[in-house]
């Protein structure tokens, strides 16, 4: 239960990204930067899975991933998806991510949306796994996922993706907020009563500039540009910087 949008520039591209979480499920944890690889990594953390769902190397690719309730789950036990994300998180191009993907047992996940994003390449690779074949496509955003309600989910939040005047940065982190108390379940910032938007995360990938914004709780109460300030993490000039414990980073107002 995610929503993704994103944005391909002449200086790069960005991120937003809506997690949806069952309300049982233990909180995560906020971005960590890990060495992986020799390359330096950051994500936040599923204390549950013990990986993620979203990931910025300081080379400038993103990986982001959508669980697919509507494929057929492998039989047997099963590593949790975001391992297999944080797998190939270290990957220093979208070809070495395709290449390291043709090595993973897909066998032992559940099935899953994967996009990569890279510095330099306006097209996002998708890949696929239904639990039984893979697909590898380009991606056009939005994208959604939904254990409940997929075909309404998705034609509602396309539709108010539609209606944005334009696709500015401002324009999708309202998008990513946006929720409807007629339409709780099929909002792009989802309330049910077993499950809502748990976190919102930005990326903003440039060649001088390498940053991901976190906000946990629900976009339509928690976004604000104070949330997102209060943890903005960067990678610049190979150096990691936690912006919790340096300067704050000026950020555009967000209509709510």
């Amino acid at each position: 239960m995610c929503s993704v949008s994103w944005l391909v520039e002449e200086s790069g591209y960005q991120l937003f990204f809506n997690r949806d979480e069952q309300k049982t499920r233990v909180a995560a944890l906020p971005p960590q930067s890990f060495i992986q690889q020799g390359t330096q990594i950051l994500m936040p953390v599923d204390p549950v899975g013990k990986g993620s769902w979203i990931s910025l190397n300081e080379q400038g690719v993103s990986l982001c991933l959508l669980n697919n309730y509507q494929g057929k789950k492998p039989a047997g036990e099963l590593i949790s998806r975001g391992q297999l994300l944080k797998r190939l998180s270290s990957a220093t191009t979208v070809a070495q991510v395709e290449q390291q993907f043709a090595l993973q047992v897909l066998e032992l996940f559940a099935p899953f949306t994967l996009l990569a994003f890279e510095l330099g390449n306006n097209k996002v690779r998708e890949f696929q796994w239904d639990g039984e074949r893979v697909s590898i496509a380009y991606a056009t955003s939005p994208h959604f996922s939904s254990a409940v309600a997929l075909e309404s989910a998705v034609a509602y939040r396309q539709s108010i993706y539609g209606e944005l005047a334009a696709k500015t940065p401002v324009d999708l982190l309202s998008f990513h907020s946006q929720h409807h108390p007629e339409h709780s379940h099929l909002s792009v910032c989802m309330h049910r009563e077993d499950a809502e938007t748990v976190s919102f995360t930005r990326i903003r990938a440039a060649k001088d500039n390498l940053q991901m914004s976190y906000a946990p709780g629900s976009p339509c109460l928690h976004l604000t540009p104070e949330a997102l300030a209060e943890q903005t993490y960067r990678f610049q000039g190979n150096r990691f910087r936690d912006n919790r414990f340096q300067e704050k980073v000026p950020l555009v107002g967000i209509p709510l």
